[in-house]
């Protein structure tokens, strides 16, 4: 066995991925069966974008905490259930601008310590909460939170638009740690002040308005490589995640077997040409971000990794839907 079969491997079995597999079969259903509104990008997208009579669409996304984090650590699982919708938010150019929870735990503590994660987060991300729904006396602990945003037509970003000939690029900040509840987290959000927070984020909205990128989505549990495949499927196209490029690029402090499954608390993936990296650097330098490329798009359908002389084919999306399909419905 080699170094990239052993990769191989890990990142078929990782949970960050392999719990996408059930995806497409909900999003197909949900297509093809659901009530059809006037939302161009829906189901697919980090964020929903709902048409307006102005020159503004509406964004709207959803994110859940696992319920052993809320169970064991639950000041952190407020706090990421607002970081989680503000990512989608600014993934798709827009600007948050309110946020609302439902929250579900029978001990009280535990629903106390949610809560003051929440508000910390309200805090950081300068994001209101507007509305909620609380059960006291549930069976089961949870945190599930939605955000609104908004952002002019014309800059929205959308996850589906990855060409062939584009490079992947990763936006992320090297100022930061791995979680402190989570292994497989980098967290550069807690030790900093709002508005550096914000700062680093209000990125999106700058390459949105100079139209520097085809694709854009932020990096989830599912890690770089998984990151990276949900685009590429999500675009109807294949493509190269160079692992050489990715350890270059990495943190020293996160061996690469780690870094290519973290959840990266600031991070981008983006889809964009080789003539808009030089600008794309600035920018994210700018903003206390380093932009490193990934790897590159095709039309071959195939997400295959490369690692030094030797690569292999980790999905075949010609043999179906593995993660998040396209959406050929429309």
């Amino acid at each position: 066995m080699t170094r990239l079969s052993d990769i191989l491997e890990m990142l078929i079995t990782f949970d960050g991925i392999s719990r996408k597999f059930v995806l497409p079969s909900i999003i197909d259903k949900l297509r093809l069966e659901s009530f059809r509104g006037n939302t161009p990008h829906g189901l697919g997208e980090d964020s929903a974008a709902i048409s307006t009579n102005s020159d503004d669409v509406i964004l709207l996304t959803t994110d859940a905490i696992v319920e052993d984090l809320c169970l064991q650590h639950p000041r952190a699982a407020g706090f990421n259930a607002v970081l989680a919708n503000v990512m989608d938010i600014y993934a798709a150019g827009g600007v948050p601008t309110s946020f609302a929870v439902a929250l579900s735990y029978s001990d009280q503590q535990i629903g106390e310590a949610i809560l003051d994660g929440l508000i910390s987060g309200s805090h950081t991300f300068k994001v209101p909460i507007v509305r909620g729904h609380t059960n006291p006396r549930s069976s089961s602990t949870y945190v599930v939170g939605s955000a609104t945003g908004v952002v002019e037509k014309e800059y929205l970003l959308t996850a589906g638009g990855a060409q062939a000939s584009n490079v992947l690029v990763i936006l992320f900040d090297r100022k930061g740690k791995r979680g402190l509840h989570y292994n497989l987290g980098w967290d550069s959000v807690t030790d900093r002040a709002s508005d550096s927070v914000v700062r680093r984020l209000s990125v999106m909205n700058d390459i949105a308005v100079m139209k520097l990128v085809t694709a854009s989505k932020d990096v989830s549990v599912a890690g770089i490589v998984g990151t990276a495949a949900m685009m590429l499927e999500y675009s109807g196209k294949g493509g190269i995640i160079n692992l050489d490029e990715i350890n270059r690029s990495r943190p020293r402090s996160v061996p690469l077997e780690d870094w290519l499954r973290m959840y990266i608390s600031l991070g981008f993936l983006l889809a964009t040409t080789e003539e808009h990296i030089p600008k794309l650097k600035e920018i994210a330098k700018a903003h206390g971000l380093s932009a490193c490329r990934i790897g590159t798009v095709d039309e071959s359908k195939l997400v295959k990794l490369s690692l030094g002389d030797e690569e292999r084919i980790l999905f075949d999306f010609k043999k179906g839907s593995v993660l998040t399909p396209r959406n050929d419905h429309d």
